[in-house]
């Protein structure tokens, strides 16, 4: 079989542009990962912005009845007595509603068959809060691990800079790990935590990676959250971009 010889021009060239642009999002992310061992700027904490900050916790839940106490003790014991913890049991078929309250939590209960997602729940909790506005707004998964200050320090981050902040969000492998089970752990932390670190390092605004984003109030008013997007957290960091408006 003879090739001709424009067609393996045409194949040569577009292996190598190919080969071109893998090279670049290579080095990118080598730029990216090393640049989070350079050191982090001090930041230096008021007490007096907390303290005079009002904060709302918003935890999207559906059926999360299994694990979502345990959040709101993390939660609830870092909260000031005027904050609000907000839990939105979302089409939920389980206890979910009632546990949250049994919890100390201000529960709305939303059931809609047609809209339903992550999204729909977060707007759901935002129009409640509509009535009287909170200073910052947190969300958090129902089934996530929170530090201790951790609600403190991601609050003083977003009014400090006006601006979205994003946590950092890991998975935390079972006691008896996979192979599987470390290769997934390993990529979520290069790319929820390396690569964020490594664009914080180099000035550069990172994308929202999911839970944990503490938000001021105006930013999270700006967008539209109400949608089914399966990325939701990707969709949200775009539309914030487009308002300039980028997390940190």
């Amino acid at each position: 079989m003879v090739i001709h010889p424009w067609l393996a021009l045409g194949i040569n060239t577009g292996l190598g542009i190919a080969a071109l642009g893998l090279l670049l999002l290579t080095s990118l992310l080598l730029i990216e990962c090393g640049a989070s061992l350079l050191p982090a700027a001090i930041c230096v904490w008021d007490e007096r912005t907390w303290i005079g900050t009002r904060v709302a916790v918003v935890i999207p839940a559906h059926d999360e009845a299994a694990g979502i106490e345990e959040t709101l003790v993390q939660v609830r014991s870092q909260l000031k007595p005027d904050d609000r913890l907000i839990v939105i049991a979302d089409n939920c078929t389980d206890p979910t509603a009632d546990i949250a309250r049994a919890a100390g939590a201000i529960v709305l209960e939303r059931q809609d068959d047609t809209r339903r997602g992550k999204g729909y729940a977060l707007d759901f909790g935002l129009q409640f809060l509509d009535a009287e506005p909170p200073d910052a707004v947190v969300t958090i998964d129902a089934d996530c691990s929170v530090e201790p200050g951790a609600i403190e320090r991601l609050t003083h981050q977003a009014i400090a800079t006006q601006r979205p902040v994003q946590a950092t969000y890991l998975m935390t492998k079972p006691d008896r790990p996979s192979a599987k089970d470390g290769v997934s752990a390993f990529s979520v932390k290069v790319q929820n935590l390396v690569r964020p670190r490594g664009l914080n390092r180099l000035g550069v605004p990172c994308m929202l990676t999911g839970s944990g984003i503490a938000f001021p109030w105006q930013a999270i008013r700006s967008v539209n959250l109400a949608s089914g997007h399966i990325v939701e957290d990707k969709k949200l960091g775009f539309d914030l971009r487009s308002r300039a408006t980028l997390p940190v």
